[in-house]
């Protein structure tokens, strides 16, 4: 299910780029429009993220009602799996070659670990 998600999200967005990419050369001055010449900042995106879920995470400890509660939790735990899965495929193989910090990327894998324990017990 998170692979699909994040799937989704992928061709949502490259499909975007590429209307904005047809838009710009459609109206003929033959150049990508703006969201094909920014890369997205994937730091930025995964701080929203965590951003995000701590938002959520307040919001479900003020519900009361146990179909709200598990509705919430049930998104929580998708957003926190495609953010982990994200996370371990992309950024963390990118990072460890670019810092030299072995022991804490590692710490991370323990971390996402247990993060995954916890979702499977929800």
């Amino acid at each position: 299910m998170a692979a699909t998600k994040s799937a989704s999200r992928k061709a949502a967005s490259s499909g975007a780029g590429k209307q904005s990419e047809r838009a710009s050369k459609a109206k003929g001055n033959g150049k990508p429009g703006p969201s094909a010449q920014r890369p997205a900042d994937a730091i930025k995106l995964l701080k929203a993220d965590h951003k995000e879920v701590k938002t959520w995470f307040k919001e479900y400890e003020k519900l009361e009602a146990k179909g709200d509660k598990q509705a919430l939790a049930d998104k929580i735990c998708l957003a926190l799996t495609v953010h982990a899965q994200i996370e371990e495929e992309i950024f963390y193989p990118a990072a460890r070659a670019a810092v030299d910090d072995d022991a804490l990327f590692d710490e991370a894998e323990v971390e996402h670990g247990s993060a995954k324990q916890l979702i499977a017990e929800i």
